[in-house]
């Protein structure tokens, strides 16, 4: 049998009556934390750029899809097989380009001709919902402002050009600054936190016009941090905490200027 076919037989055997106490125990519900981890992890190695890393997280992600296929076909709903068949249907349904007659020659047409027949799709199933209404509730905050984004931008609402819209985040900073300047109070709070998501949205649109997925570029940036914080904690001889703020600055220096000599 194939590696694949080995692996579920594998999962079907922790899960059977004389299987693993914690595997048995698991359902839909109970692992899905375990997916949206391992989903983060696999992002971490790409971003690591280390095959044998992102090859292993891909496993550990794998082991996810497999536990859910295994509870459904448990409970008689489908199994691994049913949604191997049902994504090759769909790819092969979505791409008429490439598996009939229709012919595309741009990456942003295929996107445009994916939406519009997932909007088919979903008129011939009785759903008549918003097209923002397919963006999934539980995404991070980001990758869901940029889904939003690029799902108005399937239908033609899109800024004319990027000087409009960088003039669009400009006028939104002067909002916050405006609202950051009021008078502290309930209705300062409420302000400021609808003119900082304002900003934020309005960036997320920025890095779709330049290609970029925000949620990534603030993981990168998140990890270029903390490896700047953790050479300020080796070279300082004292606990951070107990430096004053130009000695904090001197050794973030330091360490920005280290790993500029490294890259």
């Amino acid at each position: 049998m194939s590696s694949i076919q080995e692996f579920i037989r594998t999962i079907a055997r922790l899960r059977a009556p004389d299987g693993c106490p914690w595997d048995k125990e698991q359902d839909h519900k109970s692992l899905a934390r375990y997916l949206l981890e391992e989903s983060y992890e696999v992002l971490e190695a790409i971003h690591q750029e280390e095959p044998a890393k992102l090859k292993e997280e891909l496993g550990d992600l794998l082991l996810q899809i497999v536990l859910h296929a295994q509870i459904a076909s448990e409970k008689g709903d489908y199994d691994m097989e049913a949604i191997a068949a049902g994504i090759n249907a769909k790819m092969i349904s979505r791409h008429p380009h490439v598996f009939g007659e229709k012919k595309l020659d741009s990456a942003g047409a295929v996107v445009t001709q994916w939406e519009e027949l997932k909007k088919q799709e979903a008129k011939n199933n009785g759903e008549q919902g918003s097209i923002i209404d397919s963006v999934p509730r539980a995404l991070p905050a980001l990758l869901k402002s940029l889904k939003v984004s690029e799902k108005a931008v399937s239908q033609g609402f899109e800024w004319r050009d990027f000087d409009e819209l960088w003039q669009k985040v400009m006028s939104e900073i002067e909002e916050l600054k405006e609202a950051l300047a009021m008078e502290p109070g309930p209705e300062r709070q409420k302000e400021v936190e609808l003119d900082l998501g304002d900003v934020l949205f309005c960036m997320v649109n920025v890095a779709r016009w330049n290609k970029l997925n925000p949620e990534e570029s603030l993981l990168v940036a998140i990890d270029k941090f903390r490896q700047r914080y953790k050479k300020m904690e080796e070279l300082s001889e004292r606990p951070l905490n107990e430096l004053s703020k130009d000695e904090l600055a001197q050794y973030w220096q330091k360490a920005k200027a280290e790993f500029s000599q490294k890259s």
